[in-house]
């Protein structure tokens, strides 16, 4: 099955989407998922995105432990049905949308940026300008 991305920013959907990341965030943070090996600290929820009939729920996560991207989302795949019977506990919506999960890359991005902006070059250019 191939899903289409179709993200629409309604005021309806930043509705459903902020009421889904509350209630995945809850039930990240109690950290009682039925996995062999369970998280040692919490997965944090960055945003959520919802496509344009409110059916799919795509939430982008970031862990802080020292494991790889894709064996999060392989750990959180394989409890996909118990966190969306307990997201369904908690939202009052019609219906439950599909949770699909993805790293989140912003926090790298941010981090590359950070590097590029203390390297010796920016720093020199800088320099230069205030010399000015």
């Amino acid at each position: 099955m191939i899903l289409k991305r179709k993200t629409a920013k309604t005021s309806r959907s930043n509705k459903v989407s902020e009421i889904i990341r509350k209630a995945i965030s809850e039930v990240l943070v109690k950290n009682e998922m039925p996995l062999d090996e369970p998280f040692q600290f919490p997965v944090n929820v960055v945003k959520v995105e919802m496509n344009s009939d409110l059916k799919i729920a795509y939430i982008y996560v970031i862990s802080h432990e020292k494991i790889d991207d894709t064996k999060v989302i392989s750990k959180l795949k394989s409890c996909k049905k118990y966190l969306a019977k307990e997201v369904a506990k908690l939202i009052n919506l019609k219906f439950s949308p599909k949770l699909v999960f993805r790293n989140d890359k912003s926090f790298n991005d941010i981090s590359d940026l950070e590097k590029l902006l203390k390297s010796e070059k920016v720093l020199h250019d800088l320099n230069k300008e205030t010399d000015l």
